[in-house]
């Protein structure tokens, strides 16, 4: 009966709107601002745009001097030009009408004015951050760029984001965002977002968009924010590229990539490969009614990483695409962690065993995509086909020696082989009546298949050969299915705007766990959005927004498989697990000053069916490791945002989340609540003759569990800079949390009937010494192409 009822929305609410389609709306300029003694583009220009010499519309030159005006009424009108350095210009009368709905005015060419100003270069630069409705984009190219930096650097500095040590990334507290390169979904390029921020360098970045209310358009599951990242592009007939390298003492790398334009094609490639190497360790204390153990680890990892790939765009004229890619990544390393174990007694420590465990793993991807964009003339109707697959495999396990009194006393040995098959297809329609209604819809399917064949030997000393254990072996395959519609309408008045949308997505799953078939419950979400935008003035902004939002369990969670490498733990997935399901309330208030951008946001949300790792006591001291929907997750929080650029060499930024949460769990009768806080700090100095100074902080305070809470993360660097041969070479010195050579992390775990403590020693001093190279002169333009949102 639901579907029924969406399917009749979706049907009854395109011909509702498309009787308020504004047919007077309908014509298109565009057109090109050149030199005209260098032929070179003129970017940052401003356009203006009359209808019977009166100011009717505007808009600024992109960076390769191109303009679009779109949603014209029929008329007569005339274009002028503006830029210091140049003479105004002022175009001819051309007119608008049903049947000449598009004006191309082609290639306008500007003349400089005679008198010259010696040494002096002017520049145009748009403003460090632009705001929309439900949305900011912050221009990156108008801060100083670091040499050998990638996409975590940039964004860092871009408002509502942290960047913690290890690449995670978060908005305003949550770690459910979205990120995509160039339209691309993140896990082409890698199988984290943290790993697919390095593919990416981050002098190529030209801005990055921010959309802090994403609509119905995305994915329900995980898209508490979404990220776009915009790189730069060549223009015509051009090849350039760029080449990085780094040395540090925790890891070396090296990466480049090539972007060519001739004609109607474009081509991309890009590889980058790092060696790393860690040493890390922990600390445990365990003790129940009627036990005390203590355990002390220490772990070396090392490893390869490799990953790359290419992509082709075919543009038969300016409003078609067509393009098709394949990336492929290669993960192999080993950890290797030696574990003493203890028996307390008193205030005495007796030696128990010792387990060495070698943990080799490997990862392979292969990501094949296509799709399709195509742009009607007026620019008011766009259509896009999407398709993605990734093939990935894998192996992980351990080898586990114990030795007790010097003497090895068990061996154990596990294998595991993985396979996972990741499917979509998606498309989407856009419909613009007039500037103030748009229609948006789409639909979407994606299909995971996922294999695991696990195998556990247990060493027979008596025939000195390892003898499988049939309880534990077994395989476990999973498949899931989503299909997905959604519809969204975008409008505005005169002061006010609206987005209203709704997204329907059933998911349908399967899983077999040793030949044995599980009944594992299909279900079945609306989710609807809504966000309401009053402006006051041209830079201030009050926005109102509810939102449902979904988060579906990690395959990890789910596979029943039990793992027994430590001792003191038996873990293993629930693969009856529900999703997470969170109504999210949020208001907020923006100013953007030229100089200063500050936001202030309040936001509540309320999480039923919360995901939570349970831990219970077994006998002999070890403890069953399992996940469960389990209570609730209540937050209460404010978020408030500023960046200040008082000078163009100069800027400023700060971000600070505090929300206060509530985690309860009625059917288990255990509850925690307390403050969560976390702040954020960028600076950006550019000083003369190429150098620049850059500095980031990021400081997490304790985060709450159900049974106990984890201590905070703290993390900064400083990173001095020198470019060279007109920025073309740039050479950089990082330092991170240069002042401890290691980062100390504490997890305890209460209940009524045991306490955990747990210490981690993480190696996170981090010097790096990164050499950049910019390749070819020009720049080249992607078309534009539409993206995939995938929920993992």
């Amino acid at each position: 009966m639901r579907n029924l009822n969406f399917t009749l929305l979706f049907l009854l609410l395109f011909p509702i709107l498309s009787t308020a389609q504004n047919v007077d709306n309908i014509g298109v300029i565009k057109g090109e601002v050149v030199d005209s003694v260098t032929f070179s583009v003129i970017p940052f220009a401003t356009i203006s745009l009359y209808r019977n010499d009166k100011l009717t519309d505007g808009t600024f030159t992109d960076s390769l001097g191109r303009f679009w005006l779109r949603g014209q009424k029929p008329g007569s009108y005339f274009i002028t030009f503006s830029l210091f350095g140049y003479d105004s210009l002022k175009t001819k009368l051309f007119t608008i009408n049903p049947e000449n709905p598009m004006i191309d005015l082609g290639t306008i060419k500007a003349v400089s004015r005679a008198k010259t100003l010696n040494a002096i270069t002017v520049r145009g630069q748009k403003p460090l951050i632009e705001q929309g409705p439900d949305r900011i984009i912050f221009n990156a190219e108008s801060l100083p760029s670091v040499a050998g930096s990638d996409a975590s650097d940039v964004l860092r500095k871009v408002p509502y984001l942290s960047v913690d040590g290890n690449g995670g990334l978060s908005m305003r507290g949550s770690s459910n965002v979205k990120v995509f390169i160039d339209g691309k979904p993140s896990e082409i390029y890698a199988s984290s977002v943290s790993d697919a921020l390095k593919a990416v360098s981050g002098e190529n970045i030209v801005k990055v968009e921010v959309i802090t209310n994403p609509s119905a358009r995305y994915d329900a599951e995980g898209t508490d924010g979404v990220v776009n990242i915009f790189t730069r592009k060549n223009r015509n007939n051009a090849t350039n590229g760029n080449i990085r390298g780094v040395l540090g003492n925790r890891a070396e790398n090296i990466m480049t990539d090539i972007h060519s334009s001739y004609g109607k094609w474009l081509f991309n490639m890009d590889a980058f490969y790092q060696k790393y190497w860690n040493r890390n360790g922990s600390e445990l204390e365990r003790e129940t009614i009627t036990t005390k153990l203590v355990q002390v680890n220490e772990s070396r990892q090392s490893g390869d990483y490799f990953f790359g790939g290419f992509n082709f765009l075919y543009s038969p004229d300016s409003l078609n695409t067509l393009n098709i890619g394949y990336r492929a990544r290669r993960m192999p390393n080993s950890t290797t962690n030696i574990s003493e174990n203890f028996t307390a007694d008193n205030d005495n420590l007796i030696p128990s065993f010792e387990r060495n465990i070698i943990t080799p793993d490997k990862n392979n991807g292969n990501t094949f995509n296509a799709g399709y964009t195509g742009i009607s003339k007026n620019g008011q109707r766009e259509f896009s086909l999407l398709g993605m697959c990734i093939l990935s495999d894998g192996m992980s396990g351990y080898d586990l020696k114990q030795t007790q009194n010097e003497i090895i006393d068990y061996k154990e040995r596990y294998n595991s082989k993985r396979w996972s098959r990741d499917f979509t297809i998606q498309t989407d329609y856009t419909q613009s009546f007039s500037e103030l209604w748009k229609w948006e819809a789409g639909a979407k399917v994606i299909q995971k298949s996922l294999k695991n064949k696990s195998v556990f030997e247990i060493y027979n000393f008596q025939e000195n050969v390892p003898v499988n254990d049939p309880d534990r072996s077994n395989t476990f395959s999973y498949r899931s299915t989503i299909y997905a519609l959604y519809n969204n309408v975008t409008l505005k008045l005169k002061k006010c705007s609206l987005t209203a949308g709704i997204r329907y997505e059933q998911t349908r799953l399967n899983a077999v766990f040793k030949d044995t078939s599980l009944h594992i419950p299909s279900y079945d979400n609306v989710v609807p959005q809504i966000l309401v935008n009053r402006v006051f003035g041209e830079k201030t902004s009050l926005k109102f927004s509810y939102s449902m939002k979904l988060v579906r369990p990690y395959t990890t969670y789910l596979n029943p498989t039990i793992n027994r490498n430590d001792s003191l733990d038996s873990q293993f997935g629930n693969p009856y697990l529900m999703p997470e399901i969170t109504n999210r309330y949020q208001i907020s208030y923006t100013r953007n000053d030229p100089k200063l951008f500050k936001d202030l946001m309040v936001f509540f949300n309320n999480n039923r069916n919360s995901i939570e790792n349970i831990r219970t006591p077994a006998p002999g001291g070890v403890f069953e490791s399992t996940w469960k929907n389990i209570g609730r997750n209540q937050r209460l929080g404010l978020s408030a945002t500023a960046t200040w650029k008082p000078v163009s060499a100069l800027s400023f930024g700060a971000t600070f989340t505090g929300q206060y949460v509530w985690l309860r769990s009625p059917a288990m009768q255990i509850s925690n609540s307390g403050l969560m806080r976390q702040l954020v700090l960028n600076f950006s100095f550019k000083l003369q003759n190429g150098y620049s100074i850059d500095c980031y902080g990021f400081f997490d305070a304790r985060n709450l569990r159900l049974q106990g809470y984890r201590s905070g993360w703290k993390f900064y660097n400083l990173t001095f800079n020198k470019r060279f041969k007109d920025e073309r070479l740039g050479l950089s010195l990082r330092l991170e949390t240069f002042l401890t050579p290691f980062t100390y992390i504490e997890e305890d775990f209460t209940t009524e009937s045991f306490h955990q403590f747990q210490a981690f020693r993480y190696q996170n001093q981090n010097f790096r010494l990164t050499f950049s190279c910019k390749l070819g002169k020009k720049e080249i333009k992607n078309p534009k192409m539409k993206q995939i949102e995938n929920g993992d």
